[in-house]
Parts: structure tokens; sequence; C-alpha cells
């Protein structure tokens, strides 16, 4: 069969078959690149794990974490290097950035049992805990979303994406009405995913922590009132609403919005 652009079944056939292996060559490649770049993470990670294992006090545990900070400062994102990163900081102490780093976590590990039980004991133990920001509308929508980690979501929404032309093009070859179906499905499905994981990059996350007392106040400098009527304490999560140099602004669920110097904020 010969479609009137001059295209024959075959050769479009054909194309498909050499896209996939343009894709799979592509991926192959970056795989193989960022193998080698994870070998020196790899053996700090394995580093950090031996100080964690041998650490005698709460010192012991900072040098772990920060060797675990090391990795990523170098733009690593891993549910295991956060994860173990949120362990280190609770034994040391540092109830707030145990929090954040077990929330982090959390999109890339989100059905671990053991991860949920530490964040929980870390916000039982933090002494600035106070109500959690509120979910926002969306993730009532998109609750089927909590099933995948963020890196998957990343995954299922570039395979959506790449699957729609393939389905819209067989459904002209084909002559079938129902691909076109799957297709505006799929392509609804991926664009809410990639959105939501978009939304919820750890990379570009929005919450942040109070890592130490600290007194927010009504502006950006020390001689402006104090916001609220008591200071904020370790393990206080908030929504960040802006930033300055020195400064962030934001809201305390249940108390109202601050500025605090950024020395006392982790995110």
């Amino acid at each position: 069969m010969t479609f009137s652009c001059g295209f024959s079944r075959k050769a479009v056939l054909n194309f498909l078959r050499l896209c996939c292996i343009v894709v799979m060559c592509v991926g192959a490649l970056s795989h193989e690149l960022k193998a080698a770049e994870s070998g020196s993470h790899e053996r700090a990670f394995v580093r950090a794990l031996e100080m964690f294992d041998n650490a005698k006090g709460p010192d012991d545990y900072q040098t772990a974490a920060r060797e675990l900070e090391s990795i990523v400062a170098d733009g690593v994102r891993s549910g295991a290097v956060f994860y173990n990163l949120g362990n280190a900081y609770y034994r040391a102490g540092e109830f707030g950035r145990a929090i954040l780093n077990y929330r982090k976590a959390k999109a890339y590990r989100p059905r671990d049992a053991y991860l949920e039980a530490n964040l929980q004991q870390a916000l039982a133990a933090a002494p600035g805990r106070i109500a959690q920001p509120s979910t926002p509308w969306w993730k009532h929508v998109l609750f089927w979303s909590e099933w995948f980690s963020f890196p998957t979501k990343v995954r299922l929404t570039v395979a959506g994406l790449m699957l729609v032309p393939v389905l819209i093009l067989s459904g002209f070859l084909l002559r079938r009405s129902v691909l076109f179906l799957v297709a505006t499905v799929g392509l609804l499905a991926s664009s809410l995913l990639g959105a939501e994981a978009l939304l919820q990059d750890p990379a570009n996350a929005n919450g942040g922590v109070i890592t130490g007392e600290t007194t927010a106040r009504k502006g950006t400098g020390k001689d402006y009132e104090p916001a609220f009527d008591q200071p904020l304490r370790d393990g206080a999560e908030f929504t960040i609403l802006s930033e300055t140099a020195d400064w962030t602004f934001g809201h305390f669920e249940g108390i109202g919005d601050g500025w605090v110097r950024n020395e006392f904020v982790a995110r």
C-alpha cells in the first residue's frame, strides 16, 4: 500500500524501527557515560557508610553527612543518598536536616516502609515541629502518581510522549480509530504525570526547614518586629515564598508568614 505522500507502509514501518534503534543507542551511550562518572560517587558513598557505622558521637555522624553532601553537591539525586543523609543528620541531632532529606528520599522511594518510619521518628523528635504545609489540590487529583518514584515518573512521561505519535501513525496505517483514542488518553496521562513530576522535582522543591532556633521577622532585617510570638526551632517545616541574598520569606502553616535568616534554613 502506498500513501498519497509517496511513502509505502513498509517504508514507514522501517522508519519507525530506525527511530527505535536510534533511541536505544542514545540511551545505552548515556548509561555508559553516567556509569563512568558514578565511580567516584560510589566510592564516596561507601566511605560515608563506613564513617556512619564507625561513628562514636554527633561529630562523627556530621562527618559522614558531609561526605554524602559532597555527592549531592555534584548533582547526584538518589534515594539511597538522601535516606542515609537523613540517618546521619538524625544521629547527629540535626532533626530539621534529617526531615528534609527523608522527604527528598521519598520522591525516589515512595513505598519504603523503613524510610516512612524514620521520617515519622524524626518529626516526633524535632523540637520545632509545627503543622505541615497543606497538600495542594492537584496532589489529590493526581493521587495515583504517588505510586511511582520521581525517576519512574520522568521515564513514563518520556515513554508516553514518544508513544503518542507512533499510535497516531499506526491509526492511519491500520485504519483503527481505537488507536487515536489510546493516543489521546496517553497524551493526557503523560502530560499530567510530567507536570506533577516537574512540580515535585526535588531539585526545585519550594519546601524548607528551620535548622536552629531563630526569630522570624516582618522584614529583611533584625530591626523589624518578630513575625510570631515564639521563636522557630529546629525541624519547623514551611513553604518558601521568596528569597533574597540573606533572607528567606516563608509561610508557616497555622502560624503565618515571616522572614528568616538564610543560615537557619535548609532546602
